[in-house]
C-alpha cells in the first residue's frame, strides 16, 4: 500500500541526509519511524488505561492526558 506524505524542505533535507548516511531508502526510514511511533503510542495508551477508570474511550483518555496536544 502506498501513502503520499508531504514534508517541508528542512525535514526532507534531514531525511535525505539520514538516508545517505545509513545507506537505506527514505521510505524505509519513514516505515521504521512510523512503526516505532505506533508501538510507543500503543504502549503509552495501555499504561494510561491502567491508571484511569476503564469507562473512558481512547479519545477521552488521550485528551485527558494531552498525549497529542490540546
Amino acid at each position: 500500500m502506498q501513502v503520499l506524505v508531504r514534508l517541508d524542505e528542512k525535514t526532507y533535507a534531514k531525511l535525505e541526509e539520514l538516508s545517505k548516511a545509513l545507506g537505506i531508502s527514505k521510505a524505509e526510514i519513514l516505515r521504521r519511524a512510523l512503526r516505532e511511533y505506533l508501538a510507543k503510542r500503543e504502549s503509552l495508551t495501555r499504561s494510561m488505561k491502567r491508571l484511569v477508570k476503564p469507562k473512558l474511550t481512547l479519545k477521552e483518555l488521550e485528551e485527558s492526558y494531552w498525549v497529542y496536544g490540546p
